[in-house]
């Protein structure tokens, strides 16, 4: 494959990438990161496959908007992972202690007393 062939199928997957990440959907969000690892592995085999000598300065300049293009892809999936993983947690909370389920009384204090429901807690 050839030097212009490899930009082009990077900034076609890039395209894509950005697509996915526009449509805010879990299963794109999902693929999208697997196709920005592979659009990171394509972009840093052209310099492998291509030494220097090689680029045009066309060439050049092009390869440096795609560095751009996947630095700000990279954040954005980022960005919209946290997002999406602080909703899930909003749906189903991580039990952040290791207290029994309802072991915290008034204003957050461990309950001592009887009645402590130790069937709930984990394994441990």
């Amino acid at each position: 494959m050839k030097l212009d062939e490899m930009l082009d199928a990077l900034e076609k997957q890039l395209g894509v990438v950005a697509q996915a990440l526009g449509s805010l959907d879990v299963t794109d969000l999902e693929q999208a990161s697997g196709q920005m690892r592979e659009a990171m592995l394509a972009f840093s085999e052209l310099a492998r496959r291509f030494p220097a000598l090689e680029w045009t300065p066309f060439q050049r300049r092009r390869s440096q908007v795609f560095g751009l293009q996947l630095t700000q892809l990279r954040e954005q999936l980022t960005r919209l992972t946290v997002q999406t993983q602080r909703q899930a947690e909003v749906l189903v909370p991580q039990v952040k202690s290791r207290e029994a389920t309802y072991g915290q009384g008034v204003y957050g204090q461990p309950h001592t007393g009887q009645g402590r429901a130790h069937i709930y807690q984990g394994a441990g």
